[in-house]
């Protein structure tokens, strides 16, 4: 389904246009406006997600992931699921909150309604990204990830044809999941 068919979300379809930088404002209040309602929609459904782990029915659970990002097309439903998960890891990360723990009783609260328990090892390693170390990965023929060329697109140092020369024959590149994170490459 093409963004601007889509029914409204947390976002409306003006909200979206604004995000993807399509919409400009009257006045700097109308903007600021614009942004307030976007946090206080965000705040409350994320406040929404107790409620529907405890009281949505599974088969409705299950048709909307199941079913709904089962049928949507390529890898929409992956990059979809990856970014809600991105977005609270990140706002997890703005909290006093320990990401780790949160995790923990997230993925037991979610076993728990099948009568189990779960240990939970989360190990996060760090690396700082630079142009120069991921352009010497490509040199040395080396993978890299969506997300590093995402970085490496939105990088003022690295130019599109120069990245493109590494990128242009890479196999692992042709499932159109970089078109979602790269785009006018």
């Amino acid at each position: 389904m093409v963004d601007s068919d889509r029914e409204r979300g947390i976002l409306s379809e003006a909200d979206r246009a604004y995000l993807r930088g399509e919409t400009t404002f009257s006045s700097v209040q109308s903007e600021r406006n614009a942004r307030a309602r976007i946090r206080d929609r965000l705040f409350e459904a994320v406040r929404d997600f107790e409620l529907l782990i405890e009281r949505l029915d599974d088969h409705d659970r299950e048709l909307v992931f199941g079913k709904r990002f089962g049928n949507l097309a390529g890898a929409d439903a992956f990059d979809a699921l990856v970014s809600a998960q991105a977005l609270l890891y990140r706002g997890v990360d703005d909290t006093d909150l320990d990401f780790a723990t949160v995790l923990h009783e997230a993925i037991n609260v979610a076993e728990a309604s099948d009568g189990r328990a779960a240990t939970v090892d989360l190990d996060v390693t760090y690396e700082r990204l630079s142009p120069e170390s991921l352009l010497h990965k490509l040199e040395q023929g080396e993978e890299l990830s969506l997300t590093e060329l995402a970085y490496l697109h939105g990088h003022d140092d690295v130019s599109r044809d120069r990245l493109a020369r590494y990128v242009a024959d890479d196999e692992t590149v042709d499932d159109g999941r970089i078109q979602s994170k790269v785009t006018e490459f």
